[in-house]
């Protein structure tokens, strides 16, 4: 019975090392005493965000967790541990594990979360959660970046526009050189024209 019950173990081990190296981002809570209902009504809104809810043991979330080798990531480990293992956008899931706690307070606990291989505290999980969805954070984003770019832009347009109307007035005011007249000596005779050859006297 001892190696059915390590065996089962292990395969649950090898199972959730599995499931974190495709979702590397996770959320660590405390469960206690979670009525089942709860439970299964946590795990459903969890499964709308693409997130999952795994249920285990301390002993056993210390030797899953242990490898990825996270200072401080045991301390967030006791009692009953609730691993949310979050889909591509942790916000949604930050929160609503957050929301469901504020409903649960006695039952369901947040200590901390692992996101992009950085531990984070209880608090840091409350400010992620209180983000703005995806998009917005993408639009605002967006107008940080393009607000220096107008600004440029606007500067270039302006010193181009400043430039052309220097060189404007200094065209302006640029003095127009006068054409000097010929001069002609007073008593000059213009030569005459060449006689045509069919009138020249024949010598």
């Amino acid at each position: 019975m001892a190696n059915v019950g390590r065996m089962v173990k292990e395969a649950l081990v090898e199972e959730i090392s599995a499931e974190l190296s495709r979702r590397p981002n996770f959320f660590v809570t405390t469960v206690n005493r979670l009525p089942a209902p709860e439970a299964d009504a946590l795990r459903q809104k969890l499964y709308a965000s693409k997130a999952r809810l795994l249920v285990l043991k301390r002993r056993l979330g210390l030797r899953t967790l242990q490898q990825l080798n996270i200072s401080g990531l045991p301390d967030l480990l006791e009692g009953s541990v609730g691993l949310v293992l979050a889909g591509d956008d942790v916000l949604p899931t930050a929160r609503l594990i957050v929301e469901f706690m504020k409903a649960h307070e006695d039952q369901l606990a947040v200590r901390g979360a692992v996101i992009d291989g950085q531990l984070l505290d209880r608090n840091r999980v409350e400010e992620l959660a209180s983000l703005p969805p995806k998009p917005v954070l993408l639009a605002q984003l967006v107008w940080t970046i393009e607000s220096p770019l107008a600004d440029v832009v606007f500067t270039v347009e302006q010193l181009i526009s400043e430039l052309a109307w220097v060189v404007g007035q200094a065209a302006a005011s640029k003095p127009v050189e006068a054409v000097k007249p010929v001069e002609v000596a007073p008593n000059a005779v213009p030569d005459a024209p060449p006689t045509p050859p069919e009138q020249q006297q024949p010598s």
